[in-house]
């Protein structure tokens, strides 16, 4: 092999390795973005599911204390 195609194939060889490294680059960049994105969504989602648990709380305390009372007459009304 002559030194002229051995320096282009060696040039050609640097120039994927940097192709390669631009691309890993990139993906990790990607990654890192779809990271914080499902974080994000994942805080807004417990922030959500957090409101709805406290919404139930409050339309299930009525009836609790509707149940504690009617079983309070019940039992005084057994003795």
């Amino acid at each position: 092999m002559d030194v002229e195609t051995s320096e282009a194939i060696e040039q050609l060889g640097q120039r994927i390795d940097a192709v390669e490294l631009s691309l890993r680059n990139e993906c990790r960049a990607g990654f890192a973005e779809i990271d914080a994105r499902i974080e994000t969504g994942f805080a807004e989602n417990r922030r959500h599911i957090h409101v709805l648990i406290e919404a139930v709380r409050d339309d299930i305390r009525p009836l609790a204390e509707g149940f504690a009372t009617l079983s309070a007459k019940l039992d005084s009304g057994r003795r």
